[in-house]
């Protein structure tokens, strides 16, 4: 601390080096965040220092202290449980799951159960996370008395980049599923819609300033920019549906 301040001893505040904002984001508003990052450091006057993680993970991190960002991005109900710490907060939209093969494989129809069902039992390999979107389309499974036939198939990842980066690589016509807005921004793979109606899962997701950020002002000039038709624009190219 004594270093910092003798270094900066003399000089007008608006020449100090401006410090990055750091904002954790949920993987599903991560590809539309970075997609208006640069944008948003021109209008706050900050760069940003986005890091991502599993949304519960970041809630668990924020409530016990480890993490201490200026801004985060997770779903509502996360929001909700951090309670006190939270301060501001703008809702970004909603974000569903949907199916996924890589980029020039013959897609699929997924849009009804029967379609589904054909499209599970086709496919060479099943693709899902282990995170609650892989567990609930586990349950599905169960219910179109598919277990056993995808079983033999099935492949579970931590997250949904690894499950793109695994499926881009394949050489087949392997199936995988996966929240919109991940496959959207991720490289080598295609979207081919969203799961039926009657399994589908949408999560509201919202960006919130933490009243112990550092730089309140700056947060909150952040949470307005995001506001902006330019992020609206870019979420929404990303997947993250608005209204």
């Amino acid at each position: 601390m004594a270093t910092a301040v003798a270094a900066t001893r003399g000089v007008p505040a608006h020449h100090l080096p401006m410090l990055p904002l750091h904002v954790l984001s949920a993987g599903s508003t991560l590809h539309g965040l970075r997609a208006c990052a640069d944008s948003a450091a021109q209008a706050v006057g900050h760069t940003l220092d986005i890091t991502t993680n599993h949304g519960h993970l970041i809630r668990d991190a924020v409530r016990s202290g480890a993490a201490q960002p200026d801004l985060v991005l997770l779903p509502t109900d996360m929001l909700d449980a951090l309670g006190t710490r939270v301060g501001e907060r703008l809702a970004l939209g909603t974000v569903a799951i949907a199916g996924t093969v890589r980029a020039g494989a013959a897609p699929p129809a997924i849009g009804t159960m029967a379609e589904l069902r054909a499209a599970f039992v086709a496919a060479p390999a099943v693709l899902l996370t282990s995170a609650p979107t892989g567990d609930h389309l586990m349950e599905v499974i169960a219910r179109l008395g598919l277990t056993d036939a995808v079983t033999a198939k099935l492949l579970r990842f931590d997250t949904s980049s690894k499950l793109l980066a695994h499926l881009a690589a394949r050489g087949d016509d392997a199936i995988g599923f996966s929240p919109e807005s991940e496959i959207r921004g991720a490289p080598g793979v295609a979207c081919i819609g969203l799961v039926p109606d009657e399994i589908q899962v949408v999560v509201s997701y919202a960006a919130a300033v933490l009243t112990s950020c550092a730089q309140p002002e700056a947060a909150r000039a952040l949470l307005a920019f995001l506001a902006t038709p330019t992020a609206r624009e870019a979420f929404a190219r990303s997947g993250v549906r608005l209204g």
